[in-house]
């Protein structure tokens, strides 16, 4: 399942093509794109349902992940693995997903993320860029009648519905690639400027965190897609 918002000419072609080597089926609410975002989406078989809002949802975060819950438990699924349009799971965690879901002792998997810079040979790491240094839950069995629900967050909302963080669980070393800041410093300021309108008091997030977007010589680690 994934939300998508005005992403052509960006990576949701790729996302699309890599999860259709890998999910049974696609879910996707598109938060009111004006760039035809929502053809793309229509041209993958697996994208087995496409909802379009009318008007965006983005600056109520939580609102617009719930919408994309709903409409993917509205599928009946056995597992949902929550993906943003510029994520790419790495070969040994599309081998892996069938023997996760396969089992009875846990209820979701997290994964370590990594924030790719600039290109996608290296990534981001200082004290306020280490999200691969956790690990973030993307994968989950879906369960009918129990109690999902996200925080009221405008911003920053966790993937996955609060409620799913007391079933038990498993946090692997697989890797997924955030291709969000891999692009031009141009699109990495544009993200900037965005953080800054939605949430200017840091209300949601770390402002300093907002500001070492534009770090004119941050910290790259060679990638690895291995362990």
């Amino acid at each position: 399942m994934l939300q998508v918002r005005n992403e052509r000419g960006r990576y949701l072609e790729e996302v699309l093509h890599d999860l259709s080597e890998f999910v049974d089926e696609i879910v996707i609410v598109d938060d009111a794109s004006t760039d035809g975002t929502p053809d793309i989406c229509k041209a993958y078989p697996k994208v087995v349902r496409l909802e379009v809002l009318e008007k965006p949802l983005f600056a109520e975060e939580w609102r617009l992940r719930n919408t994309l819950w709903q409409a993917a438990a509205g599928t009946c699924p056995d597992w949902l693995l929550s993906v943003d349009a510029d994520e790419l799971y790495s070969s040994e965690a599309k081998k892996a997903i069938r023997t996760l879901i396969n089992q009875e002792y846990a209820d979701w998997f997290a994964f370590r993320f990594y924030d790719m810079w600039g290109g996608r040979t290296h990534y981001r790491e200082d004290d306020l860029w280490s999200l691969h240094k956790r690990h973030t839950a993307s994968l989950v069995r879906y369960m009918p009648g129990y109690p999902y629900f996200y925080p009221q967050q405008n911003h920053h909302v966790p993937r996955l519905p609060l409620s799913c963080t007391v079933l038990p669980g498993v946090s692997t070393e697989l890797k997924v690639q955030h291709l969000g800041w891999a692009g031009s410093l141009e699109d990495r300021v544009r993200k900037y400027l965005r953080y800054k309108r939605i949430d200017p008091s840091g209300e949601w997030g770390n402002l300093a965190h907002y500001e070492s977007i534009l770090d004119p010589e941050p910290r790259l680690i060679p990638w690895k897609e291995g362990p």
